[in-house]
């Protein structure tokens, strides 16, 4: 349950579009450890909720404005976002 399989579950799912339609459809964070779990990475929802909180607390307003979902807050936190 570590951060390094978080990372890992966001940088394969900025690698396949399929993943992140999924990620980006998920509709909280159960939803999304239980999608990461199923593609091998395991990690908690602790775990993805301290990550996310510390990731996101530097990021612009604008950046946050342009969120709409659980897997986009993610992948925008995490520097795995498909969009500018």
């Amino acid at each position: 349950m570590s951060h390094s399989a978080l990372q890992a579950f966001l940088s394969s799912a900025a690698a396949d579009g399929q993943l992140r339609q999924k990620l980006q459809a998920a509709a909280g964070v159960d939803d999304i450890v239980e999608l990461a779990s199923s593609h091998g990475h395991a990690f908690s929802k602790a775990t993805l909720l301290k990550a996310h909180a510390a990731a996101i607390s530097s990021a612009p307003d604008h950046k946050l404005e342009a969120i709409n979902s659980w897997g986009d807050a993610l992948m925008e936190a995490f520097g795995a976002s498909d969009k500018d």
